[in-house]
């Protein structure tokens, strides 16, 4: 069962990244999004950071990810350990405009071997941490720096951790030595790190929050003032449990619960989601959508066929900015998601 529990953290991944894509507009309107594996106060597990601009947007040149107060960091992890995974999407505009996907695995590496690299993207502050997101694509890799430290002074009002990641400008000239390989343009990317964040023991709405700075185009400048906030809200606790209970012969009925950050609310749109196995795992779709009614809920539907794996979600959705530190484009409520209930088929009665 953890295996299917892992590929329903990448389903909801996958949809939480395309609502934060869907949310960016034609000017500089970068979003982010988190999925916790948990959010359970004190709770540890896999976190899920999710962030895209769009293809229209000046490139970025700089994003700093805040964690939320409370939260715990472990950044003692041994250099070639992976911690997690990441997807993302570039444009290589000395071949085209056309997006390209990427993945890889996220490892952690020594800060020495970064230092140069540190100075530039962070500085004043040497990082505890290194990951490196080594998203490739056909043999290809490219390895791009996360800097990570606990953080202090008047950061530490707002957050427990800072994660930095820089990018080379790609609108430079194509000799420039400062330009991006290749013209290489960040769009989007969700990467996940597992054994580093334990949740904060309160519970309430938790904020996460994302600063990013783009380019002055053509120039290698970041514009500064161009500096946008998005942020990505956790409540905490969030669950929503499934059971099968009674149906109607022939028909299979699933309840629950849902629970954001200790309320059961009415009118909280619901998704369900089936799959079966095929040659490359379990494939989910959504098959159906409802709302809670005082935090509780029903989905009725015929039994299937062959063996298929059904869970619920609590969707990401769109949320006003909270206090933010400069002009904020978006605030995303994170998905939960339901464990994952194995459905046989019925019998064949015997003539």
């Amino acid at each position: 069962m953890k295996r299917f529990t892992r590929l329903t953290v990448f389903v909801s991944a996958a949809a939480l990244a395309l609502v934060v894509v869907a949310t960016a507009a034609a000017s500089y309107t970068p979003s982010m999004g988190i999925f916790q594996a948990t959010y359970k106060p004190a709770g540890a597990g896999t976190v899920l950071i999710s962030l895209a601009q769009e293809r229209a947007d000046d490139p970025t040149a700089r994003i700093v990810i805040y964690a939320p107060p409370g939260y715990k960091a472990t950044l003692t992890q041994a250099p070639g350990t992976q911690i997690g995974s990441v997807i993302a999407d570039v444009q290589v505009l000395d071949l085209s405009t056309n997006p390209i996907a990427l993945s890889g695995p996220v490892k952690v590496d020594s800060p020495a071997n970064w230092t140069a690299q540190a100075n530039l993207c962070t500085p004043g502050v040497v990082p505890e941490a290194v990951w490196t997101l080594n998203a490739g694509v056909a043999g290809q890799t490219n390895i791009i720096p996360v800097f990570v430290t606990h953080t202090a002074g008047a950061e530490a009002a707002f957050s427990s951790a800072k994660m930095t990641v820089c990018f080379r400008d790609p609108t430079l000239p194509q000799n420039d030595p400062r330009r991006s390989p290749n013209g290489t343009k960040f769009l989007d990317a969700a990467f996940s790190v597992k054994g580093v964040f334990t949740n904060s023991s309160s519970a309430g709405n938790q904020l996460w929050r994302s600063l990013f700075t783009p380019y002055t185009p053509g120039t290698g400048a970041p514009n500064a003032a161009g500096t946008r906030e998005a942020q990505g809200i956790a409540p905490s606790p969030y669950s929503v449990s499934i059971k099968r209970v009674r149906a109607r012969r022939g028909f299979l009925r699933f309840a629950g619960i849902v629970n954001v950050a200790g309320s059961l609310p009415s009118g909280t749109g619901l998704a369900l989601y089936a799959g079966v196995k095929g040659k490359n795992g379990v494939t989910f779709k959504k098959v159906a959508s409802t709302r809670a009614r005082k935090g509780k809920y029903v989905f009725n539907r015929r039994l299937p066929r062959k063996i298929t794996y059904f869970f619920v979600e609590r969707p990401p959705t769109l949320a006003a900015c909270a206090s933010p530190l400069v002009s904020c484009t978006t605030a995303i409520v994170s998905n939960t998601i339901s464990k994952v209930v194995k459905v046989a088929p019925p019998r064949k009665r015997r003539r």
